[in-house]
């Protein structure tokens, strides 16, 4: 994230209420190993979601 910071004005690409200090926060909230175990739950949690919803459209 500390690259980011060093382009002029590159806090307009960021979505709206969002900060490079905000961000920095979430990354240093989670070690590498939990933010994997986390998106690997969440991936489970979209596919058994999306896979329940096609078997009630079939």
């Amino acid at each position: 994230m500390k690259n980011l910071n060093y382009f002029t004005e590159s806090e307009k690409y960021l979505k709206e209420n969002f900060t490079f200090k905000m961000l920095d926060d979430i990354a240093k909230a989670m070690t590498d190993n939990e933010s994997a175990d986390y998106l690997q739950q969440q991936r489970k949690f979209l596919f058994k979601h999306i896979h329940e919803g096609s078997k009630k459209r079939a």
